[in-house]
């Protein structure tokens, strides 16, 4: 009898000593796995950090065809043309230039090209369009707004026109 006493005694130790190292290990595997979250949070945060431009712009001169009637000033310029389009370079390219002119009027553009200006393209253009829902564009076009109405509509020469609105 004090034999079994003595091998239940060893038995009671070895679940005792197992269970301790068993609870070891699980406290260890838990602080290594909050450690290794913690220095995940660490380079998660700090590459965000490095890729976030805060001195982003909101582009005000880019709008949507449907809102060519609409925009605040009386007297603007509307610059239509795709951005997939092979002279696409050179317009962007004499937007730009016009507004580094003195005393330009507003010039905004509108991408043919966006999903939501495509409806507005059209095999023929309507050059007396005063308003968006009968807007029909057939390639680069620059309109001439005053008053939200059409005053002048062309397809070509577009240089030559702009240098004709600059006000002395």
């Amino acid at each position: 009898m004090a034999k079994k006493k003595n091998n239940k005694k060893k038995i009671d130790e070895i679940n005792t000593s197992f269970n301790m190292k068993k609870s070891i290990k699980i406290i260890i595997i838990t602080l290594v796995l909050l450690f290794g979250f913690y220095l995940l949070t660490i380079v998660i945060l700090n590459t965000k950090s490095k890729s976030i431009d805060y001195n982003s712009s909101i582009r005000y001169d880019k709008i949507l065809a449907g809102t060519t009637f609409n925009q605040n000033s009386s007297d603007y310029l509307v610059f239509f043309y795709d951005t997939k389009d092979s002279n696409s370079g050179n317009y962007a390219e004499l937007v730009s230039k016009y507004k580094g002119k003195d005393n330009h009027l507003d010039i905004y553009t509108v991408d043919l090209n966006e999903g939501l200006n495509r409806k507005y393209i059209n095999d023929k253009s309507n050059e007396n369009v005063n308003s968006s829902k009968d807007l029909k564009i057939n390639g680069a076009t620059l309109i001439h707004i005053k008053d939200h109405k059409n005053v002048f509509y062309i397809t070509s020469s577009f240089n030559e026109y702009l240098d004709s609105t600059i006000n002395e």
